[in-house]
């Protein structure tokens, strides 16, 4: 593969204020039940903080695997990101006021625009081809964008 891996994005409207939004989006023990690949997760410690580590044990179909997340950047209600190790990723969620209510962002970048080779051998080998698992993880986070909208009008005004 050559060439930079171009990053993976989804959003959403949420007609509901940024605060609100945040107030959802920051109970990231929530993850689990929001993306179809997070299977169950260990926060150290556990109060979302710059620095925060997440031991994470992701699963598509019978094929289970850990990753460790540290969030780089919780920047209250604008920002919320956090880097993969293991495939190099940086995902990050970004709030933007939009029409009364809120923008969603989600978006997944490779850390220096490139696959590490453990993410390379584990998607060819277990999670059905490089192009296939980007794909389903844009449907995932169509997924958790719509989870996390729910969750947010459960809540109410």
């Amino acid at each position: 593969m050559s060439g930079a891996v171009p990053p993976l994005q989804a959003s959403t409207f949420i007609a509901a204020p940024v605060d609100r939004v945040w107030d959802v989006l920051q109970d990231q023990r929530r993850m689990r039940r929001w993306s179809p690949e997070t299977w169950a997760q260990l926060f150290l410690p556990r109060r979302l903080a710059p620095n925060q580590l997440s031991l994470n044990l992701n699963q598509r179909k019978a094929f289970v695997w850990p990753t460790l997340s540290r969030y780089v950047e919780v920047a209250a209600p604008e920002r919320l990101a956090f880097r993969v190790y293991g495939p190099g990723a940086l995902w990050s969620y970004r709030l933007e006021p939009q029409d009364g209510g809120t923008r969603l962002v989600v978006r997944r970048d490779l850390i220096g625009g490139r696959r590490t080779l453990l993410s390379r051998v584990v998607a060819t080998l277990a999670l059905g081809g490089i192009d296939e698992h980007d794909d389903e993880l844009v449907a995932g986070m169509d997924r958790t964008l719509a989870a996390i909208a729910s969750d947010v009008a459960a809540r109410g005004a």
